[in-house]
């Protein structure tokens, strides 16, 4: 074989190497421009998806205070206690109630009954503590007592 014959596949040979190493790395920067924007739009739609989770979680929880505060004004709670006779606390539990306070301090001598209520809205449910609350006092696990600290 001519010398001429071999420079030229050689040549031939780098000149496509060349062209094909152009129209890759073209294309896999333009597969690259591509996974990187879907990439972009997909962790724009996860922060969206988890700010818009946020909101509603947060919405949620500030509907359910609303409602442990207002409690006392709800048909559902006048229907059975006094609103005054109620003291909201918050936690473990919202209210504790002294049914029949407010008639005893009109002069009535009905009995006072201690009544430890949470308010729950929506699909929230009691916890561990107040279940522990809840068996505290059904199998009478409950006292009054009274501290007087020696302040001087």
């Amino acid at each position: 074989m001519e010398p001429e014959l071999i420079i030229g596949i050689i040549v031939g040979l780098v000149i496509g190497i060349v062209i094909v190493y152009i129209i890759m790395k073209s294309r896999i920067k333009s597969e690259f421009a591509k996974w990187k924007v879907e990439h972009e739009m997909d962790v724009q739609q996860r922060i969206d998806d988890a700010r818009e989770d946020a909101v509603n979680h947060s919405r949620s929880t500030l509907k359910g205070k609303i409602g442990e505060q207002m409690a006392p004004l709800l048909p559902e709670f006048t229907e059975k206690y006094e609103p005054a006779d109620a003291r909201f606390i918050g936690s473990p539990i919202d209210y504790v109630i002294f049914k029949n306070m407010s008639k005893r301090s009109n002069g009535e001598n009905d009995p006072i009954e201690i009544v430890l209520m949470d308010i729950k809205t929506g699909k929230s449910s009691k916890s561990t503590l107040q279940n522990a609350i809840r068996d505290a006092i059904k199998n009478t696990r409950v006292s009054f007592d009274v501290l007087k600290p020696e302040i001087e």
